[in-house]
C-alpha cells in the first residue's frame, strides 16, 4: 500500500506538491484549502493513475495521512501546524516549507514526539517542471540523519542541503531572497511608467536579463513578497547597508564624480567573488543564447 500525503493549501506551491506526489506511484494525495478550488482547473489531471482527493475539511485531509505538507502563507503557518498536529495520527510526519524559519521553527520544537517534524525550504518556485536538478534546504529539528533520509526519500531527484539552524537560514535568505526582491522591486517601481517592450527591443543582454528577474518577481504572491521583506528579522541589517551604499554612490555621481572611477575600482577590488567575474560574464551570454534558442 502506498503512503498518503496531505497537502494543506492549494496555492501555487501547494498545487506543485500535489502534482509532484500524484506522479509518484507509491503516494496517494489529498488536498485541502479553506478557499474553494477546482481540481479540474488547478491540477494537471492528465497524469495517468493519479490518486487525488479534494477534501472539504482539514480533519478529513490530514487525520489519516502519513505525511502532511503545510503550504499556507507564512503568517498563518504556525496556527495551521498546531491545528494539524492535534488531529494527525501517531507516527505521521508534518512538513513546513516556509522561506522564513525562526519563529516557525520554534513552534515545531513544541510538536509532540509522537510526530516527526521536518523543516525544509524548496529553492525553486511553482514554475519548476520537475524536481530534477533542484535544491531543497533542510534545518534539523530532532534527528538530522533520520530527517535527511526522509527528505531524500520524498524528493529523490533533488539535492538536499542541511542548514545548521533557523537563524543561519534566515540570514542567508535575507541576502539571496530578501535583498534580490528588494532591489528588483525598486527597479520595477522606478521603471513602471517606461515603455518596457520598447526598451527590450533596444536593449542588450544585461537589461534583458534584469527585466526577466523583476517581471518574474512581480508574478509572485504579494503575501509571500511581503513576508520575505517584513518577516525576516535578519534583513534590515543588509538593507541599511545597501541604502547607505546607494546614497554614497549617488553623491559621487552627482557631486563628486571625479572619485567615481576610484569607487568602482574599490568595489571590484573588494568583491569576494572577483575570481569568478570573467566566468560569470561568459555564463550570462550562455544563458542568453539558450533563451533565444528556445523562442
Amino acid at each position: 500500500m502506498g503512503k498518503s500525503v496531505a497537502i494543506v493549501g492549494a496555492g501555487k506551491m501547494g498545487l506543485w506538491f500535489c502534482n509532484y506526489f500524484s506522479r509518484k506511484n507509491n503516494y496517494n494525495v489529498s488536498l485541502y484549502d479553506k478557499r474553494k478550488f477546482s481540481l479540474d482547473i488547478d491540477l494537471d489531471l492528465k497524469v495517468k493513475g493519479h490518486r487525488i482527493t479534494a477534501c472539504k475539511t482539514l480533519d478529513q485531509c490530514v487525520k489519516n495521512a502519513d505525511i502532511v505538507i503545510i503550504c499556507v502563507p507564512i503568517k498563518t503557518t504556525v496556527s495551521v501546524i498546531n491545528k494539524c498536529a492535534r488531529i494527525m495520527k501517531k507516527g505521521a510526519c508534518i512538513v513546513e516549507i516556509t522561506s522564513v524559519k525562526t519563529d516557525i521553527f520554534k513552534s515545531l520544537l513544541k510538536i509532540p514526539d509522537s510526530l516527526t517534524t521536518l523543516s525544509i525550504h524548496p529553492m525553486f518556485g511553482p514554475g519548476a517542471k520537475n524536481s530534477r536538478n533542484t535544491k531543497i534546504l533542510m534545518i534539523p529539528i530532532r534527528n538530522e540523519i533520520k530527517e535527511q533520509k526522509l527528505v531524500k526519500s520524498m524528493f529523490n531527484e533533488s539535492k538536499v542541503i542541511v542548514i545548521k539552524d533557523s537563524k543561519y537560514h534566515d540570514r542567508i535568505m535575507a541576502i539571496i531572497l530578501g535583498m534580490v526582491y528588494y532591489v528588483n522591486l525598486l527597479l520595477a517601481t522606478t521603471l513602471c511608467n517606461e515603455n518596457i517592450p520598447l526598451l527590450k527591443k533596444f536593449s542588450g543582454t544585461t537589461f534583458y536579463l534584469q527585466t526577466l528577474l523583476f517581471e518574474s518577481i512581480l508574478t509572485d504572491n504579494s503575501s509571500l513578497i511581503g513576508s520575505l521583506l517584513a518577516d525576516n528579522k535578519e534583513l534590515p541589517t543588509y538593507l541599511k547597508k545597501y541604502n547607505a551604499e546607494s546614497t554614497e554612490l549617488l553623491n559621487l555621481i552627482t557631486k563628486d564624480n571625479g572619485n567615481l572611477e576610484k569607487r568602482i575600482n574599490k568595489i571590484r577590488k573588494n568583491y569576494s567573488n572577483k575570481k569568478n567575474i570573467n566566468s560569470s560574464y561568459e555564463k550570462m551570454y550562455s544563458i542568453i543564447s539558450k533563451l533565444h534558442s528556445q523562442k
